[in-house]
């Protein structure tokens, strides 16, 4: 028999989560440093002889706000409000190179990989002293990945320059942040455990949250430097009729 006792917490919540439209599950996130729930309402009071008589209370409203130094293309997606695209995509990148001889007095440089495009989508300039001058060369052709320059060119053999081009990647995952973009409703399913003091068992603890919806304004930060970014996910807390009652959230203690 499940006695009810008093608990402490020590667990992260674990939380599935799914589209609320579809029912279809978008993922499972167990791995977030801190979670919090917070409920807040309004409450305001008739005076009489300057003391507080009545209250009434209202406008209430909830959040569920997670913590993580990990997070997926799957997060950015859901505060994006789009869908994440497979396929290939061109991918820019930047190359200094040593200019070479190909064997017959003319200038080419051999790129990592097969530039997508014509002559016009690549731009070759000197590199002197670690920075790209504004001298573009004239390039010949292009054959795989070796750039063939213009006799014209005002490179010698053994300068080192600096190539812009774009490069097909046959695998990639696409995620646009659109102007229209916004969040979708989602339903979301949360596991944690919490320790009765007397007993020093562990009981499960099932969060349903009925039905949520993220805040879009977020921030990653990128540094080389000091502690890894923390991304903050904040949820708005929704209510959903639940045999007629309408009900934000439901907690459930139970033997694990």
């Amino acid at each position: 028999m499940l006695n009810l006792g008093k608990y402490g917490s020590r667990d992260i919540l674990k939380l599935q989560i799914f589209d609320y439209t579809t029912k279809k599950p978008i993922m499972t996130f167990d791995y977030a440093n801190t979670a919090s729930q917070e409920m807040t309402s309004s409450r305001v009071y008739a005076m009489g002889a300057g003391a507080r008589r009545i209250a009434w209370d209202g406008e209430k409203t909830a959040k569920l706000t997670m913590e993580t130094q990990l997070f997926s293309m799957q997060h950015l997606a859901m505060l994006a409000g789009e869908e994440i695209r497979k396929g290939k995509q061109n991918i820019y990148k930047t190359e200094v190179i040593t200019v070479q001889d190909n064997g017959t007095g003319t200038k080419q440089v051999t790129l990592s990989k097969p530039p997508v495009g014509t002559v016009n989508e690549v731009s070759v300039h000197p590199y002197i002293n670690g920075i790209s001058t504004d001298a573009a060369q004239t390039i010949a052709s292009i054959t795989g990945n070796v750039v063939e320059l213009d006799a014209s060119a005002t490179v010698a053999v053994g300068d080192e320059v600096e190539v812009y081009y774009q490069f097909e990647a046959a695998e990639a995952n696409t995620l646009s942040f659109t102007a229209t973009g916004f969040p979708k409703y989602v339903y979301m399913i949360g596991d944690t455990s919490y320790t009765d003091e007397v007993t020093g068992e562990i009981v499960g603890a099932q969060i349903v949250y009925h039905k949520a919806k993220i805040d879009p304004n977020f921030t990653i930060s990128m540094s080389a430097t000091g502690d890894p970014s923390s991304l903050s996910l904040v949820f708005d807390l929704f209510p959903k009729k639940i045999e007629d009652v309408d009900t934000i959230i439901d907690m459930v203690i139970y033997e694990d």
